[in-house]
C-alpha cells in the first residue's frame, strides 16, 4: 500500500464530502488539519457496522461523539485520521445514553484500520485488521472476503470459473488478505464448506479497476425475527485516481 497515496485520497473525498471538518466533536475526536503546522502522528480507521439485528448506532471516542449521522447496519463510518496509540471507541443505540459495547484499540502511525462490529447484538464484538493492499492497476482489482454471518457456518467462494477464490475454507469472523482480481464483469456464489449448498449467489458483479474491495458476506442465514437474511456486499476501500 502506498500510504500517501491513500492518505491524498481520502482527504480528497472527506473534503468533497464536507464530513471530516463538518461538525465539532469530530474536529475534536479525530484529527484536526486546518493547522498549517506539523500535525501529530496519526492513523486512518474506518468502522462496519454488521451487526443483523443490531440497532443504528452513534460512535464515541473519549472526547465525544464523531458521526454525524447514525451508523446502521451494512454501512460504514468512513476513513477518518485517528491519534494514534489506546484508543476508547464507545456505540450506543442512536439518540441513546446506553452502551452497547466499549473497546480499547492501539493505533500505529501511518497504518490503516477497518473495525468490524460483528456478531448478534447480545454478544457484539468490535474486530480491528490492518489493511495493508497492493496498489491496484488498470487491469487489476484488489480484493479481500469478510465473513461476518454468525450462523452460516464454515463456507467457500466461487468467483467467475475459480471455484475456491479464497481458499477451500472460510470461517465466521475470517478476513482473508487482499489478493488481485481481474476487471469486469464476474459472477459471486457462496456455497457451504463441503459444497453441497449454494447459500447466495450474484450472477453479475462489476469489479472495476484501480479499486480495492471487501467482499462481506453478512447477514443471517435463519434470519427468523431480522429483516437482514444472509447477503453479499461488495464495498469499495480505495479508488487510485
Amino acid at each position: 500500500m502506498n500510504y500517501k497515496l491513500f492518505s491524498n485520497y481520502i482527504m480528497k473525498k472527506t473534503l468533497l464530502s464536507a464530513l471530516l471538518l463538518s461538525s465539532m466533536f469530530l474536529m475534536n475526536s479525530c484529527l484536526q488539519d486546518r493547522d498549517p503546522g506539523p500535525q501529530p502522528d496519526a492513523a486512518f480507521v474506518t468502522i462496519y457496522h454488521g451487526v443483523a439485528d443490531g440497532p443504528a448506532m452513534d460512535i464515541f471516542t473519549e472526547m465525544g461523539r464523531i458521526n454525524n449521522s447514525p451508523l446502521t447496519y451494512s454501512n460504514s463510518f468512513p476513513y477518518n485520521q485517528f491519534y494514534v496509540g489506546e484508543r476508547v471507541l464507545r456505540f450506543t443505540p442512536s439518540n441513546a445514553a446506553n452502551t452497547l459495547l466499549e473497546t480499547t484499540h492501539t493505533l500505529e502511525k501511518d497504518k490503516v484500520y477497518s473495525i468490524f462490529l460483528v456478531n448478534r447484538l447480545t454478544e457484539i464484538e468490535a474486530v480491528k485488521i490492518e489493511d495493508k493492499w497492493e496498489e491496484p492497476t488498470s487491469e487489476l482489482a484488489q480484493i479481500r472476503i469478510a465473513h461476518l454471518s454468525p450462523d452460516a457456518g464454515n463456507i467457500r467462494i466461487e468467483i467467475g470459473d475459480e471455484e475456491e477464490f479464497f481458499g477451500e475454507k472460510i470461517e465466521y469472523q475470517d478476513f482473508s488478505a487482499f489478493k488481485a482480481i481481474e476487471k469486469g464483469k464476474t459472477s459471486i456464489k457462496v456455497y457451504t464448506e463441503d459444497g453441497s449448498e449454494e447459500l447466495i449467489s450474484v450472477e453479475e458483479i462489476d469489479i472495476r479497476s484501480n479499486r480495492v474491495y471487501t467482499l462481506i458476506v453478512r447477514g443471517l442465514k435463519d434470519p427468523q425475527n431480522s429483516n437482514n437474511p444472509l447477503s453479499i456486499q461488495l464495498m469499495t476501500n480505495y479508488i487510485r485516481f
